[in-house]
Parts: structure tokens; C-alpha cells; sequence
């Protein structure tokens, strides 16, 4: 197809077609020329992302040449009585006080309609959506504080937590354990995510969210009850993260949700406000759900032995938030006109079906990782990674199948409509670009409270016979051993920094700096802003992996410990900037009816990293070598710059400007 042909607009019969491929923006009634225009470059700049198209209606469209005029605003005037019954039409949606919940028409590129009622009304819908994925990514990453709590309770008195029910791990056994709490609940997160890539367009967006946040108090109120005994198993615990991944999936729902609000020249603030606030969750749990943990509220110890420490009241924290805000997105929240179905019984069924099927999907994986965990193939490191990743496919091959055999009909075909996005080579490309942003920030989420514990929480040293004798630290194992004493490689650090005061920092950092990077992006572009991030971020996880090399030979390891999070804001930043200068380019990138489903399946794999991150963190501290996931994250970050750069930015680019 030549350009010429790919320029060729004409207007006829209140419709715009592009001659040469057969497609058209449908009811352009009401738009002003500049608004035509912009749908026409819209359009014009996603042409070469099909490289086959359809011949017939090539020639249909050259034969009915003759039939269309060529656009002109004095031949084709706007229709300014059907644009004000739009503006009407859409008025009963508007306020705050019982808003209709359907909305009759929606046209976010139509500046008149946007300015009369559209701005107010996406305006309302972003600021009750905020709270309630806030909510999702608490109760998702509260348990990087969970984790870090129990071992630090169980360190003091170890018939607290001892976790029968998993043989009573020794103390090195037991830190990796505990990864697997903010694992599992990553792997559930990330699984859930892939249906509610299509939940918005199935059960419309509000239904979607409100109900989301009820699911979610299910497993807070688990959490409360079940922390408050000693002897809570290990498994119970396992079941509460499973549904905490309703939280993780939630985001995908609401990104595509809130997209479809917003007109273009708006994506990157509506989507980093919106995921940039929501991701301050994970900073709340870290912050408040510690302090939360340290006070009894009038409630007896849990430790046996007195210890200080109610680690139940993390559960009850984010219980009334999350029942608060779904009470919010019921009543303030809306529904796009073509999303859903009539009936709000059946847009329900929908959502709870889909819902169920991706908790299965999970729960499949969560089952072949207790039944492989004393297995023989996971006692090696390389064994113990490929587990992880099988976990992964074991839930993405399940859920694909339920997605393709196993909902409603009336869902499957909406599937279908959407599955168009997997034919786009930039589908892949940006999800292997969003895995670095948003993978790497949930990971480190996930991960940091934890390892501030292991890597500055413990010292190596000897302690001398007699039950006077003060532990002795640093040293070597055969000079302890050679005067009697007994070497202890796990000793608790008595200068150890407190976990709780600096854990929720990285999360906090990254979420304040997604909705500057969507709007930088909007100003400069989302490739030039994610090139810029790259190249920062793969310095920062390299003298990371230097400087815990370091760290981990020392006597006393605290001395590096303002420079560890120094470097792990750097990374905290870098990723976060990114996950709003991405999802501004695939905003972009993509027409509208398939940028919310690539937004969606994007952020599904890449939260994968709230399971695969913590887990390999888990793995490397158990052989001794922490610093390989940074150098391993580091060369990944490079791939990641030599796609972005080819794709988006050389000279001669496939899509510049993006």
C-alpha cells in the first residue's frame, strides 16, 4: 500500500473511511474538524501495525471513491442539536450525589462534550477509583511486612510462629520460607490480572471495582483471626496471600478502566495518578501496618513466651479500608456505554466467574509448589528457579484454557474481540519492557523489608562456653571451634537498623514518581523517558549487586547500610518513573479499543515479578550469594534499553515519537 493511498480521508454519510484499508471511525456527528483530525492521526499513526489488510474492502473502499466528497467543514457542518442532546444525555451522570451508573455516551476526544460534562465526570471516576486499587496493592504487599514481622517475632521466641505443619524449619530454612508468602501472593496477583484484562469491557468498570474491593476483605479478615494464635499453620497462611492476589489483579482492571476516560493528550496523568497513588498502598501496609503489628490494642501477646508483637493487626488495618472504599466505587464510580451487559445480576455472575476461574488457575500453581517443595530437583539454585518459573506457566497455561474454553459465551466473545492484540509484535515488546518497570518495582516491594532483615539483621560471630560470655562478633569458625566456643552464622545483629522505619520508603518513592513520569512523558515521550530511566537503573541494580558482595563479607554490615538504600531508591525511582512513561506509550501506541487490553495483559506478566523477584531473592540468601539477582536484574535492564532504543528511538525508528 502506498502512502498516498494511506493519506486519502474522505467524509461521507456521517462517517470518515480511510481509503485503502477499509476501516472507519463510525458516528463522527457532532466533531469538529480539529476533532476529525485527530481521530484521523490517531488512526493513521497505528496503519502500520497491521502489515496485512484487507484487499476486498481496499477495493470497495477505492470503488466507492466516487461516492464521498473530500472533508470540508462548509459541507459538512456539525450538528449542533445532536451534539447538545450527547451533553444532556450524559448530565444524570455527572454529580456526586446518586449519579446514574450507566453512561449514555462517552467521547473523550470531543472537546466540547469534555469540557460541558466529560472532565467532571472522568474527574469523579479517577478519585473513587484511587482508593479502592490503594486498598488492592495494601492487602497484595502487606505481607512483605507479615514476612518480616513473624521471623523477627520467631527470632525472639521461637515457639511463636514454628510453623509445624512445614517440618519447624531451622532458622536459615525458615528466612527463605517466609519469601514465600509475598511468592504466593504474587503468583495469585499475577494470574488474576489476566482476566481482568477483559473484566472491564465484561462486567463494566464500576461493577468490577467495587467488588473487588469486597473480595478483598475476605483475606484481612483471615489474616486477624488467624494471627492470633501461636500455632497458626503455615498453610492457612498460604491461603490468605492466594487471595490477596485479588488486590494484584485488580490493577489491570482498573488501568484499562480509568484509560477509557481520559482522551488521549491526557493518558499519561490519568494513568499515573491512578496507578502512581494506587501503588501507595504498598507504602501504607509498609508504614502503618508495622505500627499497627506493635500495638495490642488490648489484646494479649501472641508469643507464648510474652514477646511483644500483634501481627493480626495488619489484617484488621486494611479490613474497614477496603470495605470504605468499595462503598465509594459503588456509589460514585460508572459504567462505559458498551461495556457490560443490561443486566447487572449477569455483569455480577460474570465477574465472580472469572474471578473463581483465575483463583483456581492460581491455586494450581500454589499446589505443585507445596507438593515440589522438599522435592530433589529444587535443592540446587538453578532447580529452585526453574520451579518457580514452571509455577508460572503451570498458571498461565491454565488460565488461558479457562479463558478460551471455560466462561460464558457471551464473555468469550468479547475475549475474542480483544484477542486481536496478540498478533501485534508491540504487544510483546512493551511487555517485555513493562516487566523491567513495574515486575522489578512490585518485586523489590516485595522484597526489601525482607532483605534489610537478612542482610543487616543477622551478624556472623562465636560464642564463647559459659553461659556469661558475651557473643563475640566477626572472627573465623576454626579459631572459634578451636577454643571451644560454638560459631553462629545467624546471630541477631544488636546494631541491626529497624526494618519498619525505612521499609516503606522504595514503595513510596516509586508510586510518587509514576504520575511525574506520565507527564514528562506526555511532554517529551514515553521512549526518550523510559531510555533515560534505563540506562540510570541498570547502573544502580549493577553497584547494588557490588555493594552487597561487600556487604555480606563484613563483621559488622550496617556500615553499608545507608548506601544499600540509597542505591535502592535509585532503583525504586527509576522503576517507578517507568511504569508511567510505558504505559503512556502503549496509550499511544495503540488504537483505544486495544490499548486497555494491551495495558491490561501487560501488567498481568509483569507483575509476575511480585512472585519470581522475592522467590530468587529467597534462593540467592539461602546459597549465600544475594548479590546474583541484582547482576542478573542488571543484564535484563540492558535488553530492555536495546529494544526500547531500536523499536522507538534510533534514527529511522518503527514507531518514533512514541
Amino acid at each position: 500500500m502506498t502512502e498516498e493511498k494511506k493519506e486519502k480521508w474522505y467524509v461521507g454519510n456521517n462517517q470518515i473511511a480511510l481509503i485503502g484499508r477499509g476501516e472507519s471511525v463510525n458516528d463522527t456527528r457532532g466533531y469538529t474538524s480539529g476533532q476529525v483530525g485527530k481521530q484521523q492521526t490517531a488512526h493513521l499513526s497505528h496503519l502500520d501495525e497491521n502489515e496485512e489488510y484487507d484487499a476486498d474492502a481496499d477495493a470497495d473502499a477505492d470503488a466507492d471513491e466516487a461516492n464521498v466528497k473530500p472533508m470540508n467543514d462548509e459541507e459538512q457542518p456539525v450538528d449542533e442539536a445532536a451534539e447538545e442532546e450527547k451533553i444532556e444525555s450524559l448530565k444524570p451522570s455527572q454529580g456526586c450525589f446518586c449519579p446514574k451508573v450507566k453512561l449514555a455516551v462517552w467521547e473523550p476526544e470531543n472537546d466540547k462534550q469534555w469540557d460541558a460534562v466529560g472532565k467532571r465526570i472522568a474527574t469523579r471516576n479517577l478519585w473513587a477509583s484511587i482508593p479502592n486499587l490503594t486498598c488492592g496493592f495494601g492487602v497484595w504487599l502487606v505481607w512483605s511486612v507479615l514476612a518480616s514481622k513473624i521471623q523477627l517475632m520467631h527470632d525472639e521466641d521461637p515457639t511463636v510462629y514454628p510453623f509445624s505443619d512445614w517440618g519447624s524449619p531451622g532458622p536459615t530454612e525458615y528466612k527463605t520460607l517466609l519469601y514465600t508468602l509475598p511468592a504466593v501472593a504474587g503468583l495469585s496477583g499475577g494470574t488474576l490480572r489476566i482476566p481482568n484484562s477483559f473484566m472491564t469491557q465484561v462486567s463494566g468498570g464500576r461493577n468490577v471495582v467495587y467488588s473487588t474491593s469486597v473480595l478483598l476483605c475476605i483475606p484481612m479478615i483471615l489474616v486477624g483471626f488467624a494471627m492470633s494464635n501461636s500455632d497458626c499453620p503455615f498453610n492457612l497462611l498460604i491461603a490468605a496471600a492466594l487471595l490477596s492476589g485479588v488486590g494484584g489483579g485488580s490493577f489491570a482492571s482498573s488501568m484499562s478502566n480509568i484509560s477509557f476516560y481520559y482522551p488521549k493528550r491526557q493518558q499519561g496523568y490519568a494513568l499515573g495518578m491512578n496507578g502512581g497513588i494506587g501503588n501507595l498502598g504498598v507504602s501504607i501496609s509498609q508504614l502503618f501496618a508495622p505500627i499497627f503489628m506493635s500495638v495490642s490494642f488490648g489484646a494479649s501477646p501472641v508469643s507464648p513466651a510474652g514477646i511483644a508483637g500483634w501481627p493480626a493487626n495488619a489484617g484488621w488495618l486494611w479490613f474497614p479500608l477496603c470495605a470504605g472504599s468499595a462503598v465509594a466505587a459503588f456509589f460514585w464510580m460508572s459504567n462505559q456505554p458498551q461495556h457490560g451487559e443490561k443486566s447487572t445480576l449477569l455483569n455480577h455472575v460474570y465477574y465472580y466467574w472469572m474471578e473463581i476461574l483465575g483463583m483456581v488457575a492460581a491455586l494450581c500453581g500454589v499446589v505443585v509448589l507445596v507438593l515440589t517443595r522438599d522435592a530433589e530437583f529444587i535443592k540446587t539454585a538453578g532447580g529452585a528457579i526453574g520451579q518457580k518459573f514452571m509455577l508460572v506457566f503451570i498458571c498461565l497455561i491454565v488460565e488461558h484454557f479457562f479463558m478460551y474454553f471455560v466462561v460464558p459465551s457471551k464473555v468469550k466473545v468479547r475475549v475474542k474481540k480483544q484477542i486481536v492484540i496478540f498478533k501485534r509484535k508491540h504487544t510483546y515488546i512493551m511487555t517485555w519492557l513493562y516487566i523491567m518497570c513495574f515486575g522489578s518495582f512490585i518485586g523489590y516491594s516485595g522484597a526489601f523489608p525482607k532483605l534489610i532483615t537478612d542482610l543487616f539483621g543477622y551478624v556472623k560471630g562465636c560464642q564463647p562456653q559459659g553461659e556469661d560470655s558475651d557473643f563475640i562478633i566477626g572472627g573465623s569458625e576454626a579459631d572459634c571451634v578451636a577454643t571451644g566456643g560454638t560459631w553462629d552464622e545467624n546471630f541477631t545483629n544488636p546494631n541491626a537498623p529497624n526494618v519498619f522505619a525505612f521499609a516503606w520508603l522504595g514503595a513510596a518513592v516509586g508510586s510518587l514518581i509514576r504520575p511525574v513520569g506520565g507527564t514528562l512523558s506526555d511532554k517529551f515521550g514515553g521512549a526518550r523517558v523510559t531510555m533515560v530511566c534505563i540506562i540510570w537503573c541498570t547502573g544502580a541494580a549493577f553497584a547494588q549487586g557490588v555493594l552487597v558482595n561487600r556487604t555480606r563479607q563484613l563483621d559488622q554490615p550496617e556500615g553499608n547500610f545507608g548506601w544499600f538504600v540509597f542505591l535502592q531508591l535509585n532503583l525504586f525511582l527509576t522503576t517507578g518513573a517507568m511504569n508511567g512513561s510505558t504505559f503512556r506509550t502503549i496509550g499511544v501506541l495503540f488504537p483505544p479499543e486495544e490499548s486497555g487490553a494491551v495495558l491490561g495483559w501487560s501488567s498481568a506478566i509483569a507483575s509476575y515479578g511480585a512472585f519470581i523477584i522475592p522467590a530468587m531473592f529467597g534462593i540467592a540468601i539461602k546459597d549465600g550469594f544475594p548479590e546474583t539477582t541484582f547482576y542478573c536484574l542488571g543484564g535484563y535492564y540492558v535488553s530492555c534499553g536495546i529494544l526500547n532504543f531500536w523499536y522507538y528511538l534510533r534514527p529511522g525508528a518503527e514507531k518514533p515519537g512514541v
